[in-house]
């Protein structure tokens, strides 16, 4: 698999990028203001303080290097970014332990367990929610690092079960059972480096689940390891035999314990894919089409809208070839929805002959909302790019721009008024600094009975590193109170972690955190792992 060395600091692997268009530039001054100070990653400075001594056998794989512990200490959201570019990280791990085993992950676990050392459990630390940040006081910390618990251990072509390690990356998941003609069919924007005990924590799900599924329906089986023992849920199509207990380690984002391996339904690798490309007059009626199109049962696997805004940025990044935009816009232009015009991408996988079928469907469904094709030039540009997009994160913070993404779920007759709150409260609470910030929304996996809305905001850089995670989590919080107020879920794919933590118990009660924290001090009675996830409530966003 890939040799390429992961980048401090940053999303991806060095010498990887995507840089912003001129357009996307211009755009940005215009809408946000001139940048603020550049954040680069040129200065990483490593932790001056030493690492507690932990009581950890010779014969495990243990790192105190410094560059290493730095690694491990944050995830991959914007805050985590700013903190490690500028040297102001404020907790590091004691070490990092590269576990092969479950039987190794149990003896660690019961060391720690009797030493009052606290664990991390880390994938591929993709967690853009503080999920694998470390935790601060007194305690020594350790991380306890997945990777080589990767790659496919069995698999039972006659029923299409597929067990993989934890530390097992996207990447590596398709390569494994394309040589069996299968795919797993998640693939989620990080699916370059998330791993597959990741995604099962976090309860993820891929751009393409309206065909394949959230995770939570790919998975059969799972074994997980805590400091109370080893629990294994064998992998069944079905059962009545009680609540169905895999859920209590889906989601449960290293609080109950270590998961060292996962069943997952795998299926027949798609002959041919194709997304298809549209443009519908306004957000309403973008809306009512994606609602038409799940509703008809057709077997496709990915719909996605973007709102006006969203699809004038498309265009400043290109969408499609240099010259393929301005068409575009002049053509909008021409059909009346040149300003409020939202980007539709379609897409199926299969057989050839079911492919064309299911898309000649969709566009007579769409022809009944008045949709303008757009060809498959903007589609297979999407699909080309969408795992280089995070690239842009670090590429705008190296010119003085912050940008950010969120995420939730609602029903059909509250996605509006959602998407208008949240945008709402971007504007409002940057307003009342001085500054402009602006946001765009996308439409995505979409159910029978409501849909994701994803959001992406930008803003300027502050003079100084606090300063700026300042801004950002003035922002975290007015859209986590807007999510609350408008009766959405504070996450619908990047998971709780410690900072959507404070806005769980709205969502679930008093009662189901009370239920949570029962369940954790089952798995895990001394509170060793992972213990600022999911159920601490402190605000942890400027940490």
């Amino acid at each position: 698999m890939s040799t390429r060395k992961r980048r401090l600091g940053g999303w991806g692997f060095e010498g990887e990028g995507f840089a912003p268009s001129s357009q996307l530039v211009e755009w940005l001054e215009a809408h946000v203001g001139p940048p603020g100070p550049a954040i680069t990653g040129d200065t990483i400075q490593m932790p001056g303080r030493e690492p507690q001594a932990l009581p950890l056998a010779p014969s495990h794989n243990i790192s105190t290097e410094p560059e290493d512990r730095l690694a491990h200490a944050r995830g991959q959201g914007l805050a985590d970014v700013i903190r490690v570019r500028t040297g102001t990280v404020r907790t590091i791990p004691d070490a990092v332990v590269r576990a092969t085993s479950a039987a190794e992950v149990e003896e660690i676990l019961r060391t720690c367990d009797e030493r009052g050392i606290r664990v991390v459990p880390w994938g591929g630390g993709t967690s853009v929610t503080g999920g694998v940040n470390t935790p601060d006081g007194g305690a020594p910390v350790l991380v306890i690092d997945l990777e080589a618990m990767s790659g496919l251990l069995h698999l039972d072509t006659q029923s299409n079960l597929a067990v993989f390690g934890p530390g097992t990356p996207g990447p590596r998941v398709e390569a494994e059972l394309g040589k069996h003609g299968l795919t797993l069919g998640h693939f989620p924007q990080s699916w370059e480096l998330a791993t597959v005990g990741g995604w099962v924590a976090t309860r993820s799900s891929g751009q393409e689940s309206l065909g394949y599924g959230r995770i939570e329906s790919m998975v059969a089986g799972l074994e997980l390891v805590a400091p109370s023992g080893k629990w294994q849920l064998p992998a069944l199509p079905a059962s009545a035999a009680g609540p169905d207990l895999r859920h209590l380690v889906m989601g449960s984002e290293g609080r109950f314990g270590i998961i060292t391996e996962v069943t997952l339904r795998v299926r027949a690798r798609p002959h041919t894919t194709v997304v298809d490309a549209y443009i519908i007059a306004d957000i309403e009626r973008g809306m009512a089409a994606v609602r038409t199109l799940v509703r008809s049962d057709l077997p496709l696997s990915m719909v996605r809208l973007s709102d006006p805004r969203e699809t004038l940025v498309a265009m400043a990044v290109g969408l499609g070839s240099s010259a393929f935009a301005p068409l575009v816009r002049g053509y909008l232009r021409l059909r009346g929805v040149a300003n409020q015009g939202c980007l539709m991408l379609v897409g199926a996988k299969g057989e050839d002959e079911d492919v064309a079928d299911a898309l000649t469907a969709a566009r007579s469904v769409l022809g009944r909302h008045h949709a303008v094709s757009l060809g498959r030039q903007p589609g297979r540009k999407w699909q080309r790019d969408r795992f280089h997009h995070p690239y842009l994160r670090e590429a705008l913070l190296d010119r003085g721009w912050a940008t950010d993404t969120l995420e939730t779920a609602v029903p059909w007759s509250r996605a509006l008024e959602t998407r208008r709150q949240v945008v709402n409260a971007i504007a409002e609470t940057a307003a009342a600094e001085g500054e402009r910030a602006v946001t765009l929304c996308h439409v995505s996996h979409p159910y029978r009975d409501g849909t994701s809305l994803y959001f992406t905001f930008f803003f300027r850089t502050a003079p100084d590193a606090d300063r700026t995670i300042a801004r950002w989590a003035g922002l975290k919080r007015a859209t986590s109170e807007a999510l609350i107020a408008c009766a959405a879920t504070i996450s619908h794919h990047h998971g709780v972690g410690s900072w959507h933590a404070p806005w769980l118990e709205p969502e679930i009660g008093q009662l189901g955190r009370d239920i949570l924290l029962d369940a954790a001090q089952r798995f895990d009675p001394r509170g060793i792992l992972n213990p600022q996830v999911l159920l601490d409530p402190t605000d942890r966003l400027e940490d």
